[in-house]
Order: structure tokens, then sequence, then C-alpha cells
């Protein structure tokens, strides 16, 4: 959390103490230290009714969500022996509300009055309300002897700023998770062929073919499948043709595999000399990395 801390800078909408120390200039002036100067300057009332000053405050500068506000004012009775009474005020959006009363006697004591809410719209603060919140104190004397002085106001805004974070070259600092709920189409290099879309989330081993050859280089279940194409750009369609050996030295090419995720019985016609009826099924996966071979 952050706080910044506001002060008087001009008069507010009521100038009802009537007196002040030193007499010249204005009210405002004589409760804006950053360190209060006590008896230095002050305004002051010999009254035994409450009356109220309030007081201008510059912009803001801050930004993010307001937790609250909360005023200080510093005050205390002239005479030893005596007791003084204060209140916090603020005014916003054309009411001015007054805190809780607080009673003191011949030492300065700084006291506080927080506001979690807005009292005019009971709404969460916002920094335009701020911006044009005035704040203040109210003070009498308790008895006929001395006189209730005050001699610091100001107030603080907690707040808890929001810093937009980027990506740094780490790739740590991010405030936004890019999820990985859709996964890319990983295709065969130009010079070989394969899959246009074979990798899952759930099979990261799954690899593409290589510039020089077909193929997946490893599968879930481990097995030997080759993914081939004449034309070296991969298949879309998913065509597989298994190669095997007969015994004459010729080559047996299955046929295609119609749908993915889908099992077809393929029954290899004889091509060569002495070479068998093959029969495989090839089970083609809608997830992980490959195709799981029978024979």
């Amino acid at each position: 959390m952050a706080t910044e801390t506001l002060r008087p800078n001009a008069a507010g909408d009521e100038t009802s103490i009537p007196s002040q120390y030193p007499a010249s200039d204005n009210h405002y002036d004589k409760v804006d230290e950053a360190e209060a100067d006590d008896d230095t300057t002050y305004v002051y009332t010999i009254g035994a009714a409450y009356v109220r000053d309030l007081y201008n405050l510059p912009a803001s500068s801050g930004s993010g969500v307001i937790n609250f506000i909360k005023v200080y004012f510093r005050i205390k009775n002239s005479v030893v022996g005596y007791t003084a009474t204060g209140r916090a005020a603020i005014k916003s959006g054309g009411t001015v509300t007054d805190g809780a009363e607080q009673s003191v006697d011949s030492s300065y004591t700084t006291f506080s009055q927080q506001w979690d809410t807005n009292p005019a719209d009971g709404e969460a603060w916002e920094w335009s309300d701020i911006d044009a919140l005035q704040i203040g104190v109210s003070i009498k004397r308790n008895e006929a002897t001395g006189a209730a002085r005050c001699t610091q106001v100001y107030v603080e805004v907690d707040y808890t700023s929001i810093t937009e974070k980027s990506s740094s070259e780490t790739g740590t600092g991010t405030d936004a998770c890019v999820s990985l709920e859709s996964q890319q189409d990983k295709t065969s290099a130009d010079s070989g062929s394969g899959v246009d879309a074979v990798d899952s989330l759930e099979t990261p081993e799954a690899k593409l073919s290589s510039d020089a050859g077909s193929g997946l280089e490893g599968t879930p279940t481990q097995s030997a499948v080759l993914v081939s194409g004449e034309t070296g750009s991969g298949l879309e369609a998913i065509i597989a043709r298994l190669l095997t050996d007969d015994e004459s030295g010729g080559a047996v090419e299955a046929a295609d595999v119609e749908d993915e995720g889908q099992l077809k019985d393929l029954f290899v016609t004889e091509l060569g000399e002495g070479a068998d009826c093959l029969s495989a099924k090839i089970e083609m996966p809608t997830k992980g990395g490959g195709m799981k071979l029978w024979t």
C-alpha cells in the first residue's frame, strides 16, 4: 500500500474560527506545516460552541484503489488546568461531515479521524473525490478560561497502487498469464514430410519430421511408425504408408486411413514374390503425438 499526504493550500468554503496567530494572511497557512510549529502559528477561539474552518487541497498525484482517508488535527487549550475539544471535518460533494469529538488539556496532541468511504454517497473513495475534497477542524473551549487552539491539519490518502508489468527478456514480471488452452500446429520441414497437425499438450515429446526424413521421432507408445508423403510437404489428410519388406526383397505398400481417430483394417496386397498377405491395424489417435501399430 501507499500513502499520499495533502496539506491545505487555500481557504475552503467555511472560515468560522474567529482568530488566528499571527493575525495576518490566511487561516490555512497557520495549519499547513509538514512539521507542526505549535504556538508559532495557529487558529483559535475562546468560545464555548464549535466553530469550523475548511481548507482546500492541492491536486492528488496517486493512482490505484483508495482504501481510506485519514484527517489529522493538532489542538490544545492555551491555559494549564483547562481543556478544549476538537473534531476533524471534511466536505465532499456539498456534504460537510464532522468526526468524533476529542478532548485535550494544555499540551498539544494530534488526533485523527478515518473515513473508509465517502460520507457524501456511501461509496468507495475515487480520486475525483479527493481532488474536490476540503478538510478542516471544528474546535471549542470547555471552560470559561483559555482558548482552543489548532496548529496543524492535513489528510493522508491510503491506497493500493496498480502497476502494469510487461514481460522481460527472461520471461518474468508479467501480470497477464498466457494460457495454453489452444495448441499450435506443427508442420513438416520443407525438405521432409510428416503430419500438419500432430502435436498435443499431453504429449510434449512428439517431434516434427526432420529435414532429411519423415515420421515422428517418438510416440507415447514408443512404436516405430513411419509417416511419409511423396511430395515432402506433409500430409494434411493424414495418409499413412506402412512399408514392409517381403521375403523376396520387394516391398508392400499399405493404403490410406480414411478418418482421424478411427480404426481401419488394412489388407496389404502381394506385390512381390513370396510375399504373404499382411493384415495390420493402425490406430489414428485424437490426442498424443503418434500412431499405435499392431502386427
